[in-house]
């Protein structure tokens, strides 16, 4: 949700229908903006969960289900932990971009963090659809309650 919030707010202010400015407000008013104090990072808690998740598929469930299915998940899985990659590089990538937005908030800046921001944006959400399409199934039944 708070993605999309931010996504809405570029784009008001790529259209000037709205100020820059308000980009900060509403980045201030968000969760995100509460974890980035608490945890000193661009993603704090939210990135760190992330992480996990992807550990966690990496490290287990994937190869359970590629072991359990025969092999038949193979290049599925492979796709899911080739996109973790881009995941993270993107994140960092949002990272050095917000930190050089935050030194020089000059339009250049505000294109490629926002750039950035809507390519994590489409690869987080293609990912996610991606292997709800292909292991939800799977994972039910390979894996029962997790």
């Amino acid at each position: 949700m708070e993605m999309a919030q931010v996504a809405a707010v570029l784009a008001r202010i790529e259209a000037r229908d709205t100020p820059p400015e308000d980009l900060k407000q509403i980045v201030l008013s968000l969760d995100m903006a509460e974890n980035f104090r608490a945890f000193g990072s661009l993603c704090g808690r939210e990135c760190q969960i992330l992480k996990l998740h992807h550990d966690i598929e990496g490290t287990d469930m994937f190869p359970r289900i590629e072991a359990a299915g025969g092999g038949m998940f193979r290049e599925v899985v492979a796709k899911l932990l080739s996109e973790h990659e881009v995941v993270h590089e993107l994140i960092i990538r949002l990272g050095r971009a917000a930190d050089t937005l935050a030194e020089d908030p000059s339009d250049a800046n505000f294109v490629q963090a926002a750039t950035t921001f809507r390519k994590l944006e489409q690869v987080v959400r293609s990912h996610f659809g991606y292997e709800e399409t292909e292991l939800t199934e799977a994972i039910g039944y390979y894996l029962g309650s997790i």
